[in-house]
C-alpha cells in the first residue's frame, strides 16, 4: 500500500502546486493625461516597436503636463534610449487641429523625429494618416518640416521645406474636411484666426484629396529614425493644443 500512496498523494497535490505557481494576471489601464481639452493615453513598450523601431516609455519623468505645457522626451535609462508617444482616447476626425510647440528643432540629431498626426488603426486609406513632422531622416543637412497626406511615396502628397526658424517656438494648424486638408505653420505662439497672424506665416499648403475620418485619433510622438542613438537627450513641449470639430 505504501508503494502506491506516495504517487497518489503527488497526483492529488499537483493541481494545487500548479495553481500556486501560476502568476496572477492583472489588467492595467494605460496611463492618461488631460491636455488641450482632450484625454491622452501614453504608449509603452519593452520591445522595439514602430515607428523606429523604438522603445517607448510612459513614466512621469518621460511624459508629463505642467503649467508650461505637455512634455515629451527622448532619454536614456539603463542603457536604453526611450522615445515617447501619446494619442487621444477620443476619436477626432474632421476638424481643425491647432498646436504650438517649443523645441530646438534646428539642433536635432539627424535621427530625431517629432510627429503630429492623425491615425486610424484600420489600414484603409493608409490608416487615414495626415502628418506634420520635424525631421532630417538621418541626413546631415539639418532638420526640415514636412506636410504629408499619406502615402508619402506619391510626391504630390508631401511638401518638405526649410522653416528658417527664428526661435524655438512655432504654431501649426491642420484643417481636415471632406473637401481636403490644409496645413499652415507660424513663427511663435500665434492664433491663426487673429488679424495679422499672416505676418508670422512660415508656410501653408493644401491637398484636395482627403481621407474619410473613420475612427482616427490624434497622435504626438518624439522618436528615433531607424532606432539610431542620438548624441543627447531631447525635450519637446507642446505649449498649446486645441481641436475644433468640423460642422457641415
Amino acid at each position: 500500500m505504501t508503494k502506491h500512496l506516495a504517487p497518489l498523494c503527488l497526483i492529488l497535490l499537483l493541481p494545487s502546486l500548479l495553481f500556486a505557481e501560476t502568476p496572477t494576471l492583472v489588467r492595467t489601464q494605460p496611463r492618461e493625461l488631460k491636455f488641450g481639452g482632450l484625454t491622452w493615453r501614453l504608449k509603452s513598450s519593452i520591445t522595439p516597436t514602430a515607428p523606429g523601431p523604438n522603445y517607448y516609455r510612459a513614466t512621469e519623468d518621460s511624459v508629463w503636463v505642467d503649467d508650461w505645457g505637455l512634455h515629451l522626451t527622448i532619454k536614456k535609462q539603463n542603457d536604453v534610449w526611450w522615445a515617447s508617444e501619446i494619442f487621444t482616447r477620443e476619436r477626432v476626425g474632421y476638424g481643425t487641429y491647432t498646436f504650438s510647440v517649443e523645441t530646438d528643432a534646428r539642433n536635432y540629431d539627424p535621427h530625431v523625429v517629432a510627429g503630429f498626426f492623425t491615425w486610424d488603426t484600420a489600414p484603409e486609406e493608409h490608416n487615414r494618416e495626415i502628418d506634420i513632422e520635424f525631421a532630417a531622416w538621418g541626413a546631415k543637412s539639418g532638420t526640415t518640416f514636412q506636410y504629408v497626406v499619406q502615402p508619402y511615396t506619391d510626391p504630390s502628397r508631401i511638401l518638405v521645406f526649410d522653416p528658417k526658424l527664428s526661435g524655438n517656438l512655432t504654431t501649426h494648424r491642420i484643417v481636415w474636411t471632406p473637401e481636403g486638408v490644409r496645413f499652415a505653420s507660424y513663427h511663435g505662439q500665434v492664433d491663426p484666426d487673429q488679424p495679422g497672424s499672416e505676418t508670422y506665416l512660415i508656410k501653408q499648403w493644401g491637398y484636395p484629396d482627403a481621407p474619410s475620418e473613420g475612427r482616427a485619433r490624434f497622435r504626438i510622438n518624439l522618436w528615433l529614425f531607424q532606432g539610431k542613438e542620438p548624441k543627447e537627450a531631447v525635450h519637446m513641449v507642446v505649449t498649446a493644443f486645441s481641436f475644433e470639430r468640423w460642422r457641415p
